[in-house]
Parts: structure tokens; C-alpha cells; sequence
């Protein structure tokens, strides 16, 4: 089976918002992973490389990473996929404080169920469901890489104190889902640099010794 071919956008947006495409080369078929503010020029990307964008994948509900779901979506016909629990995050869209006018996000056209798998041509997506930083959190692995969106970071975790949120969760998943993943598997978070499972495995501060009783958690 093939690789998947990556495409990373760092510090997209006025968030600084990572986001992806995972391309299947043989095929020409595409996925786009959190598209957030000012990521129009994604969809110029996709026209240039000659890919057919098949799906839109929302790691989370948050408004900069579902930002532009309506543009992409109109402009491709891509199928909308997020987590069913976070849905309702789409209603805050309209609140959104970025500077930017939001155009409500769609309705999904499908939803992300742990474990399942999701083929972007005759690449292999796997689902991953992480709750903690939000109920429908969800990571997306492909051979080599994992689109962590605000779970996990370089050296740091995603937020839990909000509506929805969990530390004991979010902690939990991190360890029984993408510390399962083999140490080389890069990480492609939501925000900031690509990092690797082996290496958040041994230096992330949130997963040493002592850090869940430091965040207050009883795991």
C-alpha cells in the first residue's frame, strides 16, 4: 500500500494554526485536515496539484479549526467529518472573535468513530477518538504520522478547563492512544512544530513523574 503524501501548513491564520493535507499521489484523491482562517489559498494549492479533495476532517469543533469548513466545502464538494459529540461547537462559530466574518460551518456528512477506518484513495485514515480537550476530540493516524489538532503538542498538551473539557481525559487518551503508536510516527498538532511520539514520550513535561498530581488529576 502506499505512503501517504503530506502537505503541512504551519502558523496558518491569527492563531498560527496548523493544517494538512494527506494525499494519496497514485490516485489523485485528498484530504484536508482543520481548515482555519485565511487557508483560502489551500484550495488554490489543490487546483495547482491536480487533487480531488474528498473529504474536510475536523480534528475538533473549535471556530479556528472549523473556520473556513463552508468555503472549503462549497469550493470542492468535499464530504465534512467531525467527532458527533462536538457538533454542537459548530453553533460558536457565529460568535467567533478573530476579526474575520464566519460563515456558519455545514452539517457533517459523515462522523468520526474510533477505530474505523476512513480511506482517502488507497490511503488508510485510522480514527482515533481523544476526548479531553474537547468530548469529540479525535486524532487521525496514517502510516508514519498523527494529526493530534489540540490534544497534544511539542512539550505540552491542549487546554481542558473549558466547557467540555477533561484533564483526567485528555491525559488518558494521550497515553492509551498515541503513546501506543510506534516512536517514530510524527506528530502533526494543531499548533506549533511537528514532533514525534518517541520524543513527547520522553521529554513532554505533562507525562513525567509526578506531572498528574502537579495538573491535580487521579489517574
Amino acid at each position: 500500500m502506499p505512503e501517504p503524501t503530506i502537505y503541512p501548513f504551519y502558523g496558518v491564520g491569527p492563531t498560527d494554526n496548523g493544517v494538512f493535507i494527506i494525499a494519496d499521489l497514485v490516485s489523485g484523491k485528498a484530504a484536508l485536515v482543520d481548515p482555519t482562517m485565511q487557508s483560502h489559498s489551500l484550495f488554490d494549492f489543490i487546483q495547482r496539484r491536480q487533487l480531488k479533495l474528498e473529504y474536510i476532517f475536523n480534528t475538533h469543533g473549535h471556530s479556528d479549526h472549523i473556520f473556513n469548513n463552508a468555503y472549503i466545502r462549497e469550493n470542492t464538494g468535499a464530504k465534512l467529518v467531525i467527532h458527533p459529540d462536538d457538533v454542537p461547537l459548530f453553533a460558536r462559530l457565529a460568535h467567533s472573535s478573530y476579526g474575520a466574518r464566519a460563515t456558519p460551518s455545514p452539517e457533517p456528512d459523515e462522523y468520526f468513530q474510533d477505530g474505523s477506518t476512513i480511506m482517502v484513495g488507497t490511503i488508510e485514515v485510522r480514527v482515533l477518538h481523544t476526548p479531553g480537550h474537547t468530548p469529540g476530540s479525535t486524532c487521525l493516524y496514517v502510516d508514519g504520522g498523527v494529526f493530534t489538532g489540540d490534544t497534544l503538542f511539542q512539550n505540552s498538551i491542549g487546554r481542558f478547563e473549558g466547557q467540555g473539557g477533561s484533564g483526567r481525559s485528555l491525559i488518558t487518551s494521550v497515553k492509551n492512544k498515541i503513546f501506543s503508536l510506534p516512536d517514530h510516527t510524527v506528530i502533526y498538532p494543531g499548533h506549533g512544530p511537528p514532533t514525534t511520539v518517541g520524543e513527547e514520550k520522553q521529554y513532554n513535561p505533562f507525562f513525567l513523574p509526578g506531572a498528574e498530581l502537579f495538573l491535580g488529576l487521579s489517574i
